[in-house]
């Protein structure tokens, strides 16, 4: 079979390096997660993959923060299996998978058009799961979402790092306007990253690489962005290596000062 070619650029083709990741894993005697849909769409891309063999840093980053997400997911969706999810800048994810394609209401995968267009090559929509072509900025999918009328969860992985604080904050305002209620799980960009996209074991390799932009030092800041919105729960990735980051790592993460400023995050917001 042919290889499709990619000519993904910049944030979009950000996909292809989490693609990558997990697909790494997976073969793996002691994965952190199982994806078999990023290892079959891994060879069936014509994209020099190769060039990341060295990021294991981010590699390993990658599934520690697809797995914390899995498993927030999975505890919401135990209390809520009639959701509504939506997953934001979706990518080639195949989460949905991942949670053995569960029951919920309805399951949407959001991203802009030519990454859609790639998806749509590789994992197939049915009639519970389905792709929205557009921008997570525009309010259409506010309003499919709103109108089931069900809990909603919100899941954005590796996305919101690449737009300004002034875009996210628009993002968080937005939902809010639209939703009465909603559950936000996402990842915070580890705070001395932002704009050393240069420096990125993995962004480095990209010929037109994403830029780092946002993050925030204190994760309760954005509870001033709007009287609705809780952060409930923070997670410090470092925390759930599973021993596999380099020792002298953790060292210089026991540092309070580093701890905060070199460690991704996932975060639970609640919209009430």
């Amino acid at each position: 079979m042919e290889k499709v070619k990619s000519t993904l650029t910049e944030i979009p083709e950000t996909m292809l390096t989490t693609l990558w990741a997990k697909a790494v894993e997976t073969d793996r005697p002691d994965p952190l997660l199982r994806d078999e849909n990023a290892k079959e769409i891994i060879g069936q891309i014509d994209y020099d993959f190769s060039k990341f063999k060295k990021a294991k840093l981010s590699q390993l980053g990658c599934c520690i923060r697809a797995k914390l997400i899995d498993n927030e997911a999975r505890e919401f969706l135990a209390q809520h299996p009639d959701a509504v999810v939506i997953q934001l800048g979706a990518g080639l994810d195949a989460r949905y998978e991942r949670l053995g394609r569960p029951e919920v209401t309805h399951w949407f995968d959001l991203d802009l058009k030519e990454a859609i267009d790639l998806r749509r090559r590789f994992l197939m929509e049915t009639e519970r799961n389905t792709y929205l072509a557009e921008s997570m900025f525009d309010e259409d999918w506010l309003d499919k979402v709103r109108a089931y009328g069900k809990p909603v969860l919100i899941i954005l992985e590796g996305v919101l790092m690449y737009f300004s604080q002034v875009e996210v904050q628009t993002l968080f305002q937005n939902i809010c306007d639209k939703l009465q209620s909603a559950t936000v799980l996402f990842d915070m960009l580890a705070f001395a990253l932002v704009g050393r996209e240069k420096q990125h074991d993995m962004l480095r390799k990209m010929d037109k690489g994403a830029e780092f932009k946002w993050s925030l030092l204190n994760t309760k800041e954005m509870e001033k962005w709007n009287s609705r919105l809780h952060v409930r729960k923070e997670y410090f990735m470092s925390e759930y290596d599973e021993g596999r980051f380099p020792f002298a790592f953790h060292l210089f993460l026991r540092i309070p000062y580093f701890h905060r400023r070199f460690n991704q995050r996932i975060v639970r917001i609640e919209i009430e």
